[in-house]
Protein backbone atom coordinates (compact mmCIF):
# COMPACT_ATOMS: atom_id res chain seq x y z
CA UNK A 1 0.00 0.00 0.00
CA UNK A 2 1.43 3.44 -0.92
CA UNK A 3 -0.39 6.99 -0.61
CA UNK A 4 0.05 10.51 0.41
CA UNK A 5 -1.89 12.41 2.85
CA UNK A 6 -1.08 15.90 3.48
CA UNK A 7 3.04 16.27 4.32
CA UNK A 8 3.03 12.86 4.77
CA UNK A 9 3.68 10.08 2.54
CA UNK A 10 3.99 6.51 3.56
CA UNK A 11 4.19 2.88 1.94
CA UNK A 12 4.02 -0.41 3.66
CA UNK A 13 4.78 -3.61 2.05
CA UNK A 14 4.33 -7.06 3.28
CA UNK A 15 5.41 -10.58 2.16
CA UNK A 16 4.83 -14.07 2.80
CA UNK A 17 6.83 -16.67 0.89
CA UNK A 18 6.86 -20.10 1.31
CA UNK A 19 8.40 -23.50 0.34
CA UNK A 20 12.12 -24.03 1.88
CA UNK A 21 12.02 -20.07 2.91
CA UNK A 22 8.96 -19.75 5.10
CA UNK A 23 9.82 -16.26 5.60
CA UNK A 24 7.72 -13.20 6.44
CA UNK A 25 9.19 -9.64 4.99
CA UNK A 26 7.96 -6.40 6.20
CA UNK A 27 8.96 -2.53 4.78
CA UNK A 28 7.15 0.81 6.36
CA UNK A 29 8.50 4.04 5.36
CA UNK A 30 7.36 7.20 6.04
CA UNK A 31 8.42 10.21 4.81
CA UNK A 32 7.29 13.98 5.78
CA UNK A 33 7.70 17.12 3.76
CA UNK A 34 9.07 20.43 5.23
CA UNK A 35 9.86 24.15 3.73
CA UNK A 36 8.82 24.31 0.16
CA UNK A 37 10.41 20.94 -1.27
CA UNK A 38 12.47 19.81 1.78
CA UNK A 39 11.84 16.32 3.52
CA UNK A 40 12.60 13.95 6.30
CA UNK A 41 12.46 10.31 5.71
CA UNK A 42 12.72 6.69 7.80
CA UNK A 43 12.19 3.42 7.05
CA UNK A 44 12.22 -0.09 8.81
CA UNK A 45 12.79 -3.67 7.73
CA UNK A 46 12.17 -6.50 9.01
CA UNK A 47 12.88 -10.42 7.96
CA UNK A 48 11.81 -13.20 10.30
CA UNK A 49 9.62 -16.28 10.05
CA UNK A 50 9.88 -20.08 10.74
CA UNK A 51 12.16 -21.01 8.75
CA UNK A 52 14.41 -18.45 8.74
CA UNK A 53 17.52 -19.71 10.94
CA UNK A 54 17.80 -16.11 12.14
CA UNK A 55 16.01 -12.79 12.53
CA UNK A 56 17.17 -9.94 10.69
CA UNK A 57 16.19 -6.15 11.09
CA UNK A 58 16.85 -2.97 9.42
CA UNK A 59 16.19 0.93 9.72
CA UNK A 60 17.83 4.03 8.40
CA UNK A 61 16.52 7.92 8.55
CA UNK A 62 17.45 10.01 5.44
CA UNK A 63 16.98 14.11 4.62
CA UNK A 64 16.93 15.92 1.93
CA UNK A 65 17.21 20.17 1.79
CA UNK A 66 17.00 21.64 -1.82
CA UNK A 67 17.77 25.41 -1.47
CA UNK A 68 18.38 28.00 -3.60
CA UNK A 69 21.33 30.53 -2.40
CA UNK A 70 22.08 33.70 -4.72
CA UNK A 71 19.81 32.21 -7.46
CA UNK A 72 21.52 28.92 -7.22
CA UNK A 73 20.24 25.51 -6.75
CA UNK A 74 22.25 23.47 -3.97
CA UNK A 75 21.13 20.55 -2.49
CA UNK A 76 22.49 18.90 0.98
CA UNK A 77 21.67 15.40 1.49
CA UNK A 78 22.16 13.04 4.07
CA UNK A 79 21.01 9.17 4.80
CA UNK A 80 21.96 6.45 7.68
CA UNK A 81 21.04 3.01 8.52
CA UNK A 82 21.88 0.89 10.81
CA UNK A 83 21.31 -3.30 10.70
CA UNK A 84 21.04 -5.97 13.36
CA UNK A 85 21.26 -9.72 13.24
CA UNK A 86 20.16 -12.28 15.38
CA UNK A 87 23.43 -13.73 17.58
CA UNK A 88 25.20 -10.83 15.92
CA UNK A 89 26.78 -8.20 18.48
CA UNK A 90 26.33 -4.40 17.46
CA UNK A 91 24.44 -2.50 15.21
CA UNK A 92 26.78 -2.05 12.03
CA UNK A 93 26.06 1.63 10.04
CA UNK A 94 25.89 2.94 6.44
CA UNK A 95 25.82 6.54 5.80
CA UNK A 96 26.37 9.16 3.07
CA UNK A 97 26.60 12.35 3.19
CA UNK A 98 26.69 14.39 -0.22
CA UNK A 99 26.17 18.02 -2.09
CA UNK A 100 24.89 18.58 -5.49
CA UNK A 101 24.53 21.87 -7.46
CA UNK A 102 22.34 21.22 -10.03
CA UNK A 103 22.73 24.25 -11.70
CA UNK A 104 22.59 25.73 -15.90
CA UNK A 105 26.32 26.52 -16.46
CA UNK A 106 27.62 24.09 -13.75
CA UNK A 107 26.47 21.07 -12.31
CA UNK A 108 28.29 19.77 -9.48
CA UNK A 109 27.93 17.01 -6.94
CA UNK A 110 30.50 15.68 -3.81
CA UNK A 111 29.42 13.00 -1.82
CA UNK A 112 31.44 10.45 1.08
CA UNK A 113 30.22 7.07 1.89
CA UNK A 114 31.28 4.98 4.65
CA UNK A 115 30.00 1.15 4.74
CA UNK A 116 30.96 -1.47 8.17
CA UNK A 117 32.37 -4.19 7.34
CA UNK A 118 29.07 -6.28 9.03
CA UNK A 119 26.37 -4.22 7.83
CA UNK A 120 23.93 -6.74 6.06
CA UNK A 121 20.85 -5.48 4.77
CA UNK A 122 17.87 -6.97 5.50
CA UNK A 123 16.55 -7.11 2.39
CA UNK A 124 18.28 -6.03 -1.23
CA UNK A 125 22.14 -5.93 -1.32
CA UNK A 126 25.19 -3.78 -0.70
CA UNK A 127 27.94 -3.91 -3.66
CA UNK A 128 30.47 -3.76 -0.88
CA UNK A 129 31.21 -3.46 2.90
CA UNK A 130 34.16 -2.60 4.94
CA UNK A 131 34.93 0.64 2.90
CA UNK A 132 34.89 4.55 2.47
CA UNK A 133 34.03 5.91 -0.53
CA UNK A 134 34.05 9.08 -2.37
CA UNK A 135 32.50 10.03 -5.80
CA UNK A 136 31.53 13.86 -7.06
CA UNK A 137 31.87 15.74 -10.99
CA UNK A 138 32.29 19.51 -11.92
CA UNK A 139 30.59 20.14 -14.95
CA UNK A 140 30.92 23.13 -16.92
CA UNK A 141 27.86 23.32 -19.27
CA UNK A 142 27.90 26.49 -21.50
CA UNK A 143 25.97 27.50 -24.87
CA UNK A 144 28.16 28.16 -27.40
CA UNK A 145 25.68 29.33 -30.45
CA UNK A 146 28.36 28.47 -33.17
CA UNK A 147 28.87 25.50 -35.49
CA UNK A 148 24.81 24.08 -34.85
CA UNK A 149 25.88 23.19 -31.05
CA UNK A 150 23.26 23.96 -28.50
CA UNK A 151 25.23 22.55 -25.63
CA UNK A 152 29.03 21.54 -23.90
CA UNK A 153 29.42 19.45 -21.38
CA UNK A 154 32.94 19.45 -19.71
CA UNK A 155 35.10 18.82 -16.99
CA UNK A 156 37.74 21.11 -15.78
CA UNK A 157 37.85 18.25 -12.73
CA UNK A 158 38.03 14.92 -13.53
CA UNK A 159 34.83 13.11 -12.59
CA UNK A 160 35.86 10.68 -9.72
CA UNK A 161 35.28 7.45 -7.53
CA UNK A 162 37.63 6.28 -4.96
CA UNK A 163 36.67 3.03 -2.82
CA UNK A 164 38.82 2.55 0.25
CA UNK A 165 39.24 0.43 3.01
CA UNK A 166 37.67 1.51 5.68
CA UNK A 167 40.93 1.00 8.02
CA UNK A 168 42.54 3.19 5.59
CA UNK A 169 42.19 6.69 4.09
CA UNK A 170 40.69 7.94 1.01
CA UNK A 171 43.68 10.46 0.52
CA UNK A 172 46.25 6.98 0.93
CA UNK A 173 46.20 5.68 -2.38
CA UNK A 174 47.73 2.31 -1.59
CA UNK A 175 44.55 1.94 0.65
CA UNK A 176 42.47 2.04 -2.30
CA UNK A 177 40.18 -1.01 -3.58
CA UNK A 178 39.40 0.66 -6.84
CA UNK A 179 39.23 4.38 -8.24
CA UNK A 180 38.66 5.86 -11.39
CA UNK A 181 38.92 9.16 -12.99
CA UNK A 182 37.13 10.69 -16.47
CA UNK A 183 37.52 13.77 -18.47
CA UNK A 184 35.14 14.70 -20.77
CA UNK A 185 37.52 16.15 -23.31
CA UNK A 186 34.60 17.09 -25.68
CA UNK A 187 31.62 16.40 -24.86
CA UNK A 188 27.78 18.28 -25.94
CA UNK A 189 24.67 17.85 -28.21
CA UNK A 190 23.52 19.47 -31.20
CA UNK A 191 20.60 21.92 -32.23
CA UNK A 192 19.40 19.05 -34.25
CA UNK A 193 19.33 16.69 -31.58
CA UNK A 194 22.15 14.85 -32.14
CA UNK A 195 24.85 13.78 -29.14
CA UNK A 196 28.58 13.32 -29.06
CA UNK A 197 31.48 13.05 -26.64
CA UNK A 198 35.30 12.03 -26.12
CA UNK A 199 36.57 11.18 -22.86
CA UNK A 200 39.97 9.57 -21.66
CA UNK A 201 39.33 7.33 -18.23
CA UNK A 202 41.80 5.93 -15.78
CA UNK A 203 41.21 3.09 -14.02
CA UNK A 204 42.76 1.68 -10.41
CA UNK A 205 41.63 -1.68 -9.58
CA UNK A 206 43.61 -4.24 -6.92
CA UNK A 207 41.60 -7.77 -6.75
CA UNK A 208 42.61 -9.68 -3.65
CA UNK A 209 41.86 -12.75 -5.09
CA UNK A 210 42.49 -14.45 -8.78
CA UNK A 211 38.97 -13.96 -10.39
CA UNK A 212 38.39 -15.41 -13.67
CA UNK A 213 37.28 -12.34 -16.40
CA UNK A 214 36.21 -14.77 -19.05
CA UNK A 215 35.74 -18.30 -19.65
CA UNK A 216 39.16 -20.09 -18.52
CA UNK A 217 40.74 -16.28 -18.72
CA UNK A 218 41.61 -15.30 -14.94
CA UNK A 219 43.56 -11.94 -13.57
CA UNK A 220 45.72 -12.28 -11.12
CA UNK A 221 45.41 -10.86 -7.65
CA UNK A 222 47.74 -7.50 -7.80
CA UNK A 223 47.48 -3.81 -7.92
CA UNK A 224 46.18 -2.44 -11.89
CA UNK A 225 46.29 1.05 -13.43
CA UNK A 226 45.01 1.40 -16.93
CA UNK A 227 44.06 3.71 -19.59
CA UNK A 228 41.33 4.34 -21.96
CA UNK A 229 39.42 6.42 -24.10
CA UNK A 230 35.86 6.81 -25.85
CA UNK A 231 34.48 8.14 -28.70
CA UNK A 232 31.21 7.83 -28.76
CA UNK A 233 27.83 9.53 -31.13
CA UNK A 234 24.03 9.40 -31.35
CA UNK A 235 21.88 10.59 -33.70
CA UNK A 236 18.33 12.59 -32.15
CA UNK A 237 15.81 10.45 -30.45
CA UNK A 238 13.18 12.11 -32.34
CA UNK A 239 13.80 10.93 -35.48
CA UNK A 240 11.99 7.83 -36.87
CA UNK A 241 15.37 6.17 -37.08
CA UNK A 242 17.66 7.17 -34.25
CA UNK A 243 21.57 5.09 -34.51
CA UNK A 244 24.30 5.46 -31.78
CA UNK A 245 27.58 4.31 -32.39
CA UNK A 246 30.50 4.13 -29.47
CA UNK A 247 34.49 2.79 -29.23
CA UNK A 248 36.51 2.77 -26.68
CA UNK A 249 40.30 1.21 -26.92
CA UNK A 250 43.27 1.32 -24.48
CA UNK A 251 44.70 -0.62 -22.10
CA UNK A 252 43.07 -3.09 -19.47
CA UNK A 253 44.42 -4.68 -16.73
CA UNK A 254 47.52 -6.36 -18.15
CA UNK A 255 46.81 -6.28 -21.31
CA UNK A 256 44.48 -4.19 -24.21
CA UNK A 257 40.87 -4.29 -25.11
CA UNK A 258 38.64 -2.58 -27.72
CA UNK A 259 35.05 -2.21 -27.21
CA UNK A 260 32.52 -1.25 -29.61
CA UNK A 261 29.18 -0.63 -29.02
CA UNK A 262 26.27 -0.29 -31.36
CA UNK A 263 22.80 0.67 -31.27
CA UNK A 264 19.84 1.71 -33.62
CA UNK A 265 15.76 2.17 -32.82
CA UNK A 266 12.87 2.97 -35.14
CA UNK A 267 10.02 4.60 -33.73
CA UNK A 268 6.60 4.05 -35.81
CA UNK A 269 3.51 6.06 -36.16
CA UNK A 270 3.18 6.26 -32.30
CA UNK A 271 2.40 2.74 -31.90
CA UNK A 272 5.65 0.49 -31.90
CA UNK A 273 9.35 1.06 -31.35
CA UNK A 274 11.83 -1.66 -32.48
CA UNK A 275 15.55 -1.28 -31.20
CA UNK A 276 18.43 -3.98 -31.36
CA UNK A 277 21.97 -3.42 -29.29
CA UNK A 278 25.22 -4.84 -30.35
CA UNK A 279 28.46 -4.48 -27.98
CA UNK A 280 31.99 -6.46 -28.90
CA UNK A 281 34.77 -6.30 -26.62
CA UNK A 282 38.21 -7.88 -28.19
CA UNK A 283 40.62 -8.54 -25.72
CA UNK A 284 44.36 -9.53 -24.83
CA UNK A 285 45.85 -9.95 -21.47
CA UNK A 286 48.28 -11.91 -19.76
CA UNK A 287 46.20 -15.04 -19.50
CA UNK A 288 45.04 -15.21 -23.15
CA UNK A 289 42.62 -13.76 -25.50
CA UNK A 290 38.92 -13.25 -25.66
CA UNK A 291 36.00 -12.05 -27.52
CA UNK A 292 33.09 -10.96 -25.53
CA UNK A 293 29.84 -10.36 -27.83
CA UNK A 294 26.11 -9.39 -26.42
CA UNK A 295 23.03 -8.57 -28.72
CA UNK A 296 19.46 -7.44 -27.70
CA UNK A 297 16.18 -7.17 -29.56
CA UNK A 298 13.40 -5.32 -27.86
CA UNK A 299 9.68 -4.22 -29.55
CA UNK A 300 7.08 -1.90 -27.58
CA UNK A 301 3.92 -1.67 -28.98
CA UNK A 302 0.73 0.30 -27.59
CA UNK A 303 -2.39 -0.93 -28.45
CA UNK A 304 -4.02 2.07 -26.98
CA UNK A 305 -3.35 4.80 -24.31
CA UNK A 306 -3.85 1.94 -21.80
CA UNK A 307 -2.42 -1.13 -22.62
CA UNK A 308 0.83 -2.49 -24.06
CA UNK A 309 3.36 -4.68 -24.76
CA UNK A 310 7.14 -4.94 -24.22
CA UNK A 311 9.41 -7.53 -25.20
CA UNK A 312 13.05 -8.35 -24.81
CA UNK A 313 15.59 -10.91 -25.74
CA UNK A 314 19.45 -10.68 -24.74
CA UNK A 315 22.08 -13.13 -25.36
CA UNK A 316 26.04 -12.95 -24.26
CA UNK A 317 28.48 -15.40 -25.45
CA UNK A 318 30.03 -15.55 -22.16
CA UNK A 319 27.26 -17.54 -20.34
CA UNK A 320 25.90 -18.64 -23.27
CA UNK A 321 22.60 -18.32 -22.98
CA UNK A 322 19.55 -16.53 -24.22
CA UNK A 323 16.84 -14.62 -22.10
CA UNK A 324 13.70 -13.35 -22.64
CA UNK A 325 11.65 -11.27 -20.80
CA UNK A 326 7.29 -10.26 -21.82
CA UNK A 327 5.45 -8.04 -20.38
CA UNK A 328 1.60 -6.66 -20.61
CA UNK A 329 0.41 -4.09 -19.05
CA UNK A 330 -2.72 -2.80 -18.65
CA UNK A 331 -4.47 0.31 -17.07
CA UNK A 332 -8.29 -0.10 -17.20
CA UNK A 333 -8.99 3.01 -15.23
CA UNK A 334 -6.23 6.01 -14.00
CA UNK A 335 -4.98 4.67 -10.82
CA UNK A 336 -5.85 1.08 -11.14
CA UNK A 337 -2.95 -1.34 -13.23
CA UNK A 338 -2.84 -5.00 -14.29
CA UNK A 339 0.47 -6.44 -15.27
CA UNK A 340 1.84 -9.80 -16.61
CA UNK A 341 5.17 -10.85 -16.68
CA UNK A 342 6.91 -13.81 -18.71
CA UNK A 343 11.24 -14.50 -17.62
CA UNK A 344 12.76 -17.07 -19.10
CA UNK A 345 16.28 -17.91 -20.18
CA UNK A 346 17.51 -20.78 -22.59
CA UNK A 347 21.16 -22.49 -22.76
CA UNK A 348 23.00 -21.83 -26.34
CA UNK A 349 25.96 -23.82 -24.80
CA UNK A 350 26.73 -26.39 -27.87
CA UNK A 351 27.66 -29.22 -25.20
CA UNK A 352 24.08 -28.77 -23.68
CA UNK A 353 21.42 -31.23 -24.16
CA UNK A 354 18.90 -29.01 -25.23
CA UNK A 355 20.25 -26.38 -26.42
CA UNK A 356 17.96 -23.13 -27.71
CA UNK A 357 16.58 -21.87 -30.73
CA UNK A 358 15.61 -25.81 -30.41
CA UNK A 359 11.81 -26.61 -29.85
CA UNK A 360 12.77 -28.94 -27.50
CA UNK A 361 14.82 -26.08 -25.27
CA UNK A 362 11.79 -24.67 -24.57
CA UNK A 363 10.14 -27.23 -22.51
CA UNK A 364 13.96 -26.88 -20.39
CA UNK A 365 14.59 -23.44 -19.28
CA UNK A 366 17.23 -22.35 -17.47
CA UNK A 367 15.51 -20.33 -15.07
CA UNK A 368 11.95 -19.07 -15.37
CA UNK A 369 9.25 -17.36 -13.99
CA UNK A 370 5.14 -16.10 -14.80
CA UNK A 371 4.18 -13.08 -12.30
CA UNK A 372 1.06 -11.63 -12.55
CA UNK A 373 0.54 -8.20 -10.46
CA UNK A 374 -2.71 -6.27 -9.64
CA UNK A 375 -2.54 -2.54 -8.34
CA UNK A 376 -5.81 -0.88 -6.83
CA UNK A 377 -6.22 3.03 -5.67
CA UNK A 378 -8.23 3.55 -3.14
CA UNK A 379 -9.19 7.13 -3.29
CA UNK A 380 -11.61 8.83 -0.65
Amino acid sequence: MTGREGPWTIGLIDARTSGADQANDGVVRMKHDFLDRSYVGGILVDHSGPGVDSSARAAGIDIQMPLVVHERNVVPGFWIAGTQLEGLRGTPLAWRISTDYPNDLFDNFVSLYRIDANFRPTLGFVRRTGILETTGHVDYMPRPGVLGIRRLDLTPVATWDIIADDSGSLGTVHSWQTASFDWQLVDGSLESGDAFGISVTRFMDAPRETFEVFRDISIPAKRYWWTRASFAYETSPGRPLSVGAETTLGTFDDGGATDIALSATWRGGGHVIVGADYSRTDAHLSGGRFTAVQTAGRLEYAFNTRADFLGFVQYNDEDRRADFNLRFHWTPVIGDDLYAVWNSGYSTDPASRFRFPSRRALSYPLNGAFVIKAVHRIAP
